[in-house]
């Protein structure tokens, strides 16, 4: 392939933060060794008084048994079972008439 010279960003968006600009030409970089880490970015001016990390909320790691309903073997029973009750959170009263037994699926 042969090489050649890029569009300047400034003439191509003549009304953008140069920040910006000088931001994507970095990101859009050919050469992948030459892109910014996604932290590289994330520190780049541009983003200075945006947010700051230390306000960023945190919180711990998701655990495998979060995700313990992914391995559960499930009926087709099951799956409407669950598809009605997620119906029934938004009519109590058939919630609370479901779960007295005076309505059954």
């Amino acid at each position: 392939m042969r090489k050649k010279q890029p569009m300047p960003f400034e003439m191509k968006f003549p009304n953008a933060d140069p920040l910006a600009l000088r931001l994507l030409e970095r990101l859009l970089a050919f050469d992948p060794k030459d892109r910014p880490t996604a932290e590289e970015a994330l520190a780049d001016p541009y983003f200075k008084g945006l947010a700051k990390i230390e306000r960023e909320p945190s919180c711990q790691p998701i655990t495998k048994m979060e995700f313990e309903f992914e391995r559960r073997r499930v009926t087709k029973e099951d799956i409407r079972e669950l598809i009605f009750r997620e119906i029934l959170e938004y009519h109590p009263q058939l919630l609370k008439d479901y779960l007295t037994g005076k309505h059954q699926i």
